[in-house]
């Protein structure tokens, strides 16, 4: 008599992709995770850069990294809204944050589209070069480290890793900040 073996139970491909990994809960603010965040173990971090800023968000909020691909100017749009791209058939709008946040790109550095967010709520912002990987402890912290006062509500705190402070951003504050800059006209 031949022993049938058990089924095993299939994972959904984003299940398989992610065992393995451990992310940590989205803050419910930015001053809600804080240093306490931490604590509880290392950071995971997608870093990038836009000129001198160095920048940081969550592996889940990155949803996409491009070349830059072809975007469409709207009329009396802000400079650093650059328009809408289509990608994989679907409108997503692309910011420049570099003309927003009063910095210089790298000329040296090849632009990208880091896409941010997921489904309707998604957004690219050119970024200098590829990202990197960050990893940070709690003694990594920055203490009152300077931020750029249009990024202070988007943040979550810095860190300092490779020789440069990463400020960790909260991606629906930022989102939200973009799309009620561009409502308001800001930096037009």
């Amino acid at each position: 008599m031949a022993v049938q073996p058990r089924p095993v139970p299939l994972l959904a491909p984003t299940q398989a992709l992610l065992r393995g990994f451990v992310f940590e809960a989205a803050p419910a603010s930015a001053a809600a995770a804080g240093p306490d965040a931490a604590e509880r173990g290392p950071l995971l971090r997608e870093g990038f850069r836009i000129g001198d800023l160095h920048l940081m968000i969550r592996y889940e909020d990155g949803s996409e990294l491009t070349d830059l691909p072809p975007v469409y100017r709207l009329p009396r749009a802000p400079a650093w809204f650059l328009g809408m791209a289509n990608l994989h058939g679907a409108l997503v709008p692309v910011f420049d944050p570099a003309g927003l946040f009063g910095v210089a790109h790298d000329a040296a550095a090849k632009p990208m589209l880091l896409v941010l967010g997921h489904g309707d709520e998604r957004a690219g912002v050119v970024i200098d070069g590829l990202p990197v990987r960050l990893r940070v402890a709690a003694d990594d912290l920055v203490e009152n480290a300077a931020l750029p006062a249009r990024l202070a509500a988007c943040g979550n705190g810095s860190w300092r890793s490779g020789g440069a402070d990463w400020l960790d951003l909260q991606v629906p504050a930022l989102l939200s900040q973009l799309n009620d800059d561009l409502a308001a006209g800001a930096g037009a």
